[in-house]
């Protein structure tokens, strides 16, 4: 009977790695079917799905805070580089650390030629670029204001695009890498303020610098 025990208890033994093994079978089907249900869905729901295994794994995501607090400090640099041009904002949001120049500082009316007086502030901020990684988007907008029939640009937007074309050139000419930029030009389609006041018009036409995150 002991013998009988001895072996009965062998051959359990034995089988246990079946256990695990499934084990292990079940989490890998889960995890490939995670990797497609990523491949089909649209980007608000795998964001809130991968918040979702984030907390079923106890992922922690140390690298968000980081991000939040070189931001902060980034900003403040700035700031203080540029506090006494009068008109430039630097802020933070979703897509990274925003400089704002109002358009006045640039150029003149329905122009995308740079201002003399830009080169001050451009000349800064390329400065405070070579220290600062990432890609930048420079990002160009004006107001709702259509232009005079004797314009060299067809439409706000072309002006708009025009406009941070130039300050692209500008930061590259002060040995910025040309890859680290992309361009947009949007025109009057991103207003931050209302198009029915001299003073919302004015906020509208600006150029912004974005150090994306």
């Amino acid at each position: 009977m002991r013998i009988r025990k001895n072996l009965n208890k062998e051959e359990e033994n034995t089988h246990r790695w079946l256990i695990s093994y499934s084990d292990f079978l079940t989490l890998l089907f889960t995890f490939f079917v995670a990797l497609f249900s990523l491949s089909t869905m649209d980007l608000f729901k795998a964001e809130k799905f991968t918040g979702s295994l984030r907390k079923a794994f106890k992922v922690i995501d140390e690298p968000i805070p980081f991000e939040e607090d070189r931001n902060k400090a980034v900003i403040e640099d700035l700031k203080k580089l540029l506090n006494d041009i009068s008109g430039i904002n630097v802020k933070s949001d979703a897509r990274g650390i925003v400089i704002n120049i109002p358009s006045s500082i640039l150029f003149d009316s329905g122009s995308a030629l740079l201002k003399s007086e830009a080169t001050e502030a451009l000349t800064r901020i390329s400065e405070a670029l070579k220290e600062i990684p990432g890609k930048i988007l420079i990002e160009g907008h004006t107001d709702n204001v259509p232009l005079s029939s004797n314009s060299i640009y067809k439409s706000n937007w072309e002006l708009s695009s025009a406009r941070a074309s130039s300050v692209l050139h500008f930061l590259i000419q002060r040995r910025l890498s040309p890859d680290r930029f992309t361009i947009a030009g949007y025109g009057e389609y991103k207003p931050i303020a209302s198009n029915d006041t001299p003073e919302g018009r004015a906020q509208n036409r600006r150029v912004e610098l974005i150090i994306l995150r």
